[in-house]
């Protein structure tokens, strides 16, 4: 079963950014990548809470659109990531939790989800230490950078702000790797209680009383 990215492990934060780190699901649980540059770093929490690199939310999907609309629409971010990892003998059921980089958003007064139009510009990039063997697959969101309305009397399509996204792969001089290993899976061996060990309770009560 492949590993994958876990909202619930990866951080006590709804973002992240420099030497924050991924990690994947259990029964896994082990550190997928350390972010290791970010020039949106010092963007912080802005006037109305938005913060960028977002975990808090999910991917838009076909299905939520079909229940919001009564309409299909084949190209949301779910569909695309399936497409995505297709060639790779990967399912629609592979596609698991997202970082939405460069995506700011936050909760407001009424606890609230927001999404507000993206800070990035031409140049910007997160970067991250893979520590183990990762396929990444990348959706530019339909909905563009945020920037226009998506519904309501102002909306309009919003191709105009989609923008083509870049990826660079470096190899890491072996000298920096000096005494490093890729982390291995959780060592929990336990069984979740579904096959009791025998206890000799008659040795334990005369070793104790």
């Amino acid at each position: 079963m492949p590993t994958k990215l876990s909202y619930d492990t990866s951080t006590s934060l709804s973002h992240v950014s420099t030497y924050d780190r991924l990690w994947s699901t259990l029964p896994y649980l082990r550190p997928m990548v350390t972010i290791i540059d970010d020039t949106l770093a010092d963007y912080g929490v802005d006037e109305d809470g938005g913060r960028v690199h977002d975990l808090l939310d999910t991917r838009c999907d076909p299905y939520v659109n079909n229940l919001l609309t009564g309409e299909d629409f084949d190209f949301h971010c779910h569909s695309n990531l399936v497409r995505a990892v297709a060639p790779y003998g990967l399912t629609e059921f592979d596609v698991h939790d997202v970082l939405n980089v460069f995506q700011c958003t936050g909760l407001n007064e009424d606890d609230q989800y927001f999404m507000k139009a993206c800070p990035a510009k031409k140049g910007d990039y997160l970067e991250f230490f893979a520590e183990i063997d990762l396929l990444c697959a990348m959706s530019c969101c339909p909905g563009g950078d945020l920037s226009i309305d998506l519904w309501g009397p102002e909306a309009r399509a919003p191709l105009e702000t989609c923008n083509p996204l870049g990826v660079e792969i470096y190899a890491v001089e072996p000298a920096l790797l000096e005494g490093w290993s890729s982390p291995q899976p959780a060592p929990y061996k336990g069984n979740h209680g579904m096959r009791l060990q025998a206890v000799d309770w008659a040795t334990l009560k005369k070793n104790c009383c």
